[in-house]
């Protein structure tokens, strides 16, 4: 039986069970929405980045992509946090157990707010200074720097953002994210306009309008929770942290955030390298990234839709179902992905030339996604196989796992091989072969760890812990 106390259906036709039903078409309906929340979020990046391209200049533009790795960095911690708690609120959706379901979702915003504001105020004081750590080049410093420090206030409303979009993933919910997002999309391309294209205020004119979205965005969730009809409704008089809850959602959360965060530091550290190259090169470097951010898309989508699909059917103890589920998201991967891949490397010249005319550019851009898309179907399955895992609340083998295979060895190709063949292409190996490794090492795990005992046991003593 599934554990916690069992409750009346859960109210609110936003939510969706998925511990019964057509599998595929299931997942399809928690996938699409994130791929459309995932979309509207890169549209806000690209957006930014045609706007800057055309009216800004290459320096406004290369300044703004010397951070994006900076910023991973912190959004990743936030995202990995949140999708941790989301599992365990998952769990309690999963077993109808609606007391604890709202415990955790107060207990969540709590720390996402704490959290938030720490990031925020740290950013805003030490963002040059990182910045000049990373090497960045002289030429976009001044861009760089009054663009990373209103991103950087704002991040206490982007942890909010995505703690909130987490929660309401966890019971289904994938729409009401993908709504916000985009309206918020909409407003930034407006924002742009007016601060970069009418006003010339180029890097940092895009940063005010990134705080601006991302602080509207975070109200618009905070209010969809408070007017949610189930237990996961959000009351600003409750917020406040359950201890044993707390510490259940930091041991799966804390894991995926520093994940995150780790290989957001292997990628600072790969934004590094980037730079010894010059100016031409990290510009195409984060115009690639602007190009493949569909691909990612889907994977984002598949992972965060297998995880939810995967904690709402272990809170039920339908383990056979978890498997069928990950087995059916493979291979929507595989043919989704792998197609995806092939149209990117036979369009990338003419793509990357939309966004800014500069031969050298264009050169590098497509340099860079030859030599990496073609496997990027390795970091999907990753991603598919630890939501699998993740969704049971096991997290901390996962992220030694990812961190073995995608920050250890990254590492140390780019502090020990590049050196000595100091070439683009040498860095560019890392991604197939660190994304090749990680892969085997998850399958072998999914399929001879014991991973999903571990899981049983902790929520055993959760559920144990429940006066």
């Amino acid at each position: 039986m599934a554990f916690g106390r069992r409750t009346a259906r859960h109210a609110g036709a936003a939510s969706l069970d998925v511990t019964q039903g057509v599998i595929w078409k299931q997942l399809l309906l928690l996938c699409v929405p994130i791929f459309f929340s995932s979309f509207f979020q890169q549209a806000h990046a690209l957006i930014n980045t045609f706007i800057l391209g055309q009216f800004g200049g290459k320096l406004a533009l290369g300044g703004v992509q010397s951070t994006a790795s900076l910023f991973e960095l912190a959004v990743g911690f936030s995202v990995g946090l949140g999708a941790g708690c989301a599992v365990i609120s998952g769990q309690f959706f999963g077993s109808h157990d609606d007391a604890r379901l709202s415990r955790s979702i107060h207990t969540a915003m709590t720390v996402a707010l704490v959290l938030g504001l720490a990031i925020s105020v740290l950013g805003v004081i030490f963002i040059p200074h990182i910045l000049e750590l990373m090497g960045t080049p002289k030429d976009l410093m001044g861009e760089a720097v009054p663009y990373s420090r209103f991103y950087a206030a704002a991040m206490v409303c982007s942890l909010v953002l995505n703690m909130g979009s987490a929660l309401l993933r966890s019971v289904g919910d994938t729409r009401t994210p993908a709504l916000i997002i985009a309206s918020g999309c909409l407003i930034n391309a407006c924002l742009d306009i007016l601060f970069v294209a009418v006003l010339g205020l180029e890097a940092m004119g895009c940063g005010m309008a990134t705080a601006i979205t991302l602080t509207i965005n975070a109200t618009s969730m905070t209010v969809r929770l408070m007017r949610a009809k189930g237990a996961w409704r959000l009351d600003l008089r409750k917020l406040g942290i359950d201890g044993r809850i707390c510490k259940s959602m930091l041991a799966t959360g804390l894991p995926l955030g520093i994940q995150s965060s780790l290989y957001s530091i292997s990628n600072i550290i790969l934004q590094s390298t980037v730079n010894t190259f010059g100016t031409d090169a990290v510009t195409g470097w984060g115009l690639s990234s602007r190009l493949d951010a569909f691909i990612w898309m889907v994977t984002e989508a598949l992972g965060v839709s297998m995880t939810t699909f995967a904690a709402q059917n272990f809170g039920a103890r339908n383990y056979e179902r978890m498997r069928r589920g990950y087995h059916t998201s493979l291979v929507i991967t595989v043919c989704v992905v792998g197609g995806m891949s092939a149209i990117l490397v036979a369009f990338v010249g003419p793509l990357s030339r939309l966004f800014i005319d500069d031969p050298a550019v264009t050169d590098y851009t497509t340099l860079m996604l030859h030599f990496i898309a073609p496997f990027y179907l390795f970091y999907s399955i990753v991603d598919n196989t630890s939501g699998a895992i993740r969704g049971s609340g096991e997290s901390l083998r996962p992220m030694l796992l990812t961190i073995l295979g995608t920050v250890v060895f990254r590492v140390i190709w780019l502090l020990v091989v590049v050196p000595q063949h100091h070439a683009i292409e040498t860095m560019l190996m890392v991604y197939p072969v660190t994304w090749i490794l990680t892969a085997i090492l998850f399958v072998a795990y999914h399929h001879w760890g014991h991973w999903l005992r571990h899981a049983e046991a902790r929520a055993d003593k959760l559920n144990r812990g429940v006066v």
